[in-house]
């Protein structure tokens, strides 16, 4: 098997990526695969728990600058691109598939939140500079599905949470717009609607079918 693809499932806070990332390792899992599954940011890793300890808990990730968050999330996906290479290329026996709930695409979509024009593409450069022109860089995916989540939808799922983005409702209106953007422009970017024609929330095995039959149409499994 010559394929070991790299899929990353995005969404704002609580749109279900975790749920979705599970149950698409299940399922890989019981059609042979053996699948790598990582979650960002990474609570089992210093970069990780930098990230969480710091600033995520205690609300203040708002005192550093666009630039400055983007660094440490970048450095959190660094400690894990070495690995998902070797899975991409072979090296890694143990696993042919990698699921990622979140990747540096959910910092391209976090840190543009406001901005258009020229400051938009001056931000999109520097971070496609950072992660994917340079040497070294991450790990490219072969496909990013975004789940399309309003946040009236989101909101209900967390109603304890506090972190810095999940409490400001307009952040995350404005996340969801900006991952929008991100989807329009990339031809491996899907968007998968939480809600059906009638504007019914869809049930969590609906969206993982979904899924399912895209990475099929995709010939990604």
């Amino acid at each position: 098997m010559s394929k070991k693809p790299f899929v990353i499932i995005e969404g704002i806070d609580a749109a279900g990526s975790s749920t979705q990332a599970q149950l698409l390792v299940k399922k890989l899992q019981s059609a042979g695969r053996k699948p790598l599954q990582l979650h960002f940011p990474q609570e089992d890793k210093k970069t990780g728990q930098l990230i969480y300890d710091k600033y995520l808990r205690t609300k203040k990730m708002g005192s550093l600058s666009r630039r400055e968050q983007a660094l440490l999330y970048i450095a959190d996906f660094y400690s894990r691109t070495d690995d998902i290479a070797a899975v991409m290329n072979g090296k890694d026996s143990a696993h042919d598939f990698v699921i990622s709930d979140r990747w540096c695409t959910s910092t391209f979509a976090y840190q543009t939140v406001g901005l258009a024009g020229k400051a938009r593409a001056k931000m999109l450069d520097w971070l496609t500079e950072l992660c994917w022109k340079g040497k070294p860089q991450l790990a490219k995916p072969d496909l990013v599905i975004f789940l399309d989540t309003p946040w009236v939808t989101a909101r209900k799922r967390m109603p304890k949470k506090k972190d810095y983005f999940e409490a400001d409702s307009r952040k995350q209106r404005g996340i969801r717009i900006s991952y929008r953007r991100l989807a329009s422009d990339s031809k491996n970017w899907v968007v998968v609607n939480s809600r059906d024609a009638n504007n019914v929330e869809r049930s969590k095995n609906d969206l993982h079918q979904e899924i399912w039959d895209i990475l099929q149409k995709r010939a990604v499994i």
